[in-house]
This record gives C-alpha cells, structure tokens and sequence, in this order.
C-alpha cells in the first residue's frame, strides 16, 4: 500500500514537471525575440530608403517601444511621421508628429513636426463644395507655426501654403452663394458674396464676386447698394472681365 502510494506521488510529480515543460515551449513560442536597438534603427532607415514604408514604420515603433533611452529614438519618433507621410497615411502622419511635439516640445525638430502636422491636414483637403475641415485645420496649424517659429524656413513655407487655403476657402464660399444665386434667392446670395468679400479681400476672386453682390441688389431692385458695389468695382478692378460685363 505504502509501495502504491510512493508510485502515485511520483507519477504526479511527473506530470506536473511535464506541464510546466509544455507551458515554457508555448510561452517562447509565442514570444517575439526583442533585437538590439541599433538593429531595429538600421532595419527601418534601409526600409524607408527602399520605399517599404510599412516595414520602416513597424521597425521604428519596435525601436521606439523596446527602447525610449535609445540614442536615436528620439529620431525614430520623428522618423515615424516621416514614412507615414511618405505612405500617404497622413492622419497616422499627423499622430506621429503630434506624439513627437509631446514629448519634445522644445527640440529644435519643432518647426518640422509642426510643418507637417499642418501638411497631414493639408494633403486631405477636399474640393470646392465639400467639406473643408480639413483645409481649416491645416490654416490653424500653419498660423500657430507662423506665430511660433516666425524666422524658421518652414514658416516661409507656411505662409505660401496659407494664401493657397485661402484661395481654395474663397472659392468654397463663393459657390456656396453661387447656389442661392442660381436658385434666385437674391439676399441669401448676396449675404455669402459679402462673407467672401470680408474674409478674402486682396485675393483673386474678388472682382467676380463684386459683380455677383452688383446683380444680387440690381435683381433685389436695390439702386442704392447696386450703384455702391458697381462703383467699387470699377475703381478697383477697371481692367478686370466683370467691370466690362457692367460698363
């Protein structure tokens, strides 16, 4: 009986040594070995000069999660929004960037990040009659480079990109009042072409839009506001297409 007990015993503890063997292999299977530091940085930069944007993304973030001391883990975070960017994943692009401002918000990296964080927006921008959130986040996030980093090179760039959202808003706007022009809905339309001639004034569409608010007054039979915006025109624009149409 003693005999028959040591047997039993013995056989459990076997059991339980085999389990534990059978749980370790499954455990280092599933087990992703981690690489050296410098591995992962080297992978990712010969991925991103190949055009494998995918694979550089995912070795960056391997980098970066593994080792946040790292030398050059401030630059694979940088790097990150980088091929994103180059991918066309411009709101992946734009987190990477937004990540990077976070946790180094005084590098001198600082002016590029936030360049393209404005350029992830920009890249997004839908067409005239569409929405055009977008296009006005992009303008916010190149204003708050501009009054940031007035003196650095991407703030130059900015302020170019700036006066092309512009004109892309004053067009949206315009068809905007264009659509009540069409329907003959003379004050709704003539209230749009005035928005337009408020927030973009200096830019190319004005004459056109002059001549707009002109027709809405003259169809609303309004000779006064009429006569005010045809004067305007002519003084302003005399060799423009729309002073001709009304002279």
């Amino acid at each position: 009986m003693k005999k028959l007990k040591i047997v039993f015993l013995f056989a459990i503890f076997v059991s339980i040594i085999s389990f534990s063997f059978m749980l370790s292999g499954c455990a280092s299977k599933n087990t992703k070995k981690i690489l050296p530091p410098q591995v992962y940085y080297k992978k990712a930069l010969y991925e991103a000069k190949n055009k494998n944007y995918s694979a550089a993304a995912k070795n960056f973030k391997s980098l970066i999660t593994n080792y946040p001391s790292y030398r050059n883990t401030r630059k694979a975070e940088l790097k990150l929004g980088d091929v994103y960017y180059f991918a066309g994943k411009y709101i992946e692009a734009g987190g990477a960037y937004t990540d990077f401002l976070v946790l180094h918000p005084r590098s001198k990296e600082a002016p590029f990040a936030m360049f393209y964080i404005g350029m992830s927006h920009y890249k997004r921008i839908m067409g005239v009659g569409r929405s055009q959130n977008q296009a006005k986040k992009a303008k916010a996030e190149f204003e708050k480079l501009i009054s940031k980093y007035p003196y650095s090179k991407f703030s130059k760039e900015a302020l170019k990109l700036i006066k092309i959202i512009n004109i892309h808003l004053s067009k949206n706007t315009f068809f905007t009042g264009l659509y009540y022009f069409n329907a003959g809905m003379w004050k709704q339309a003539a209230y749009m072409f005035k928005i337009v001639l408020k927030q973009y004034r200096g830019y190319p569409i004005i004459p056109k839009d002059l001549y707009y608010i002109y027709i809405c007054y003259k169809n609303l039979n309004n000779k006064t506001e009429a006569d005010k915006y045809k004067e305007i025109l002519q003084t302003n624009f005399s060799g423009s297409l729309y002073t001709k149409r009304i002279a």
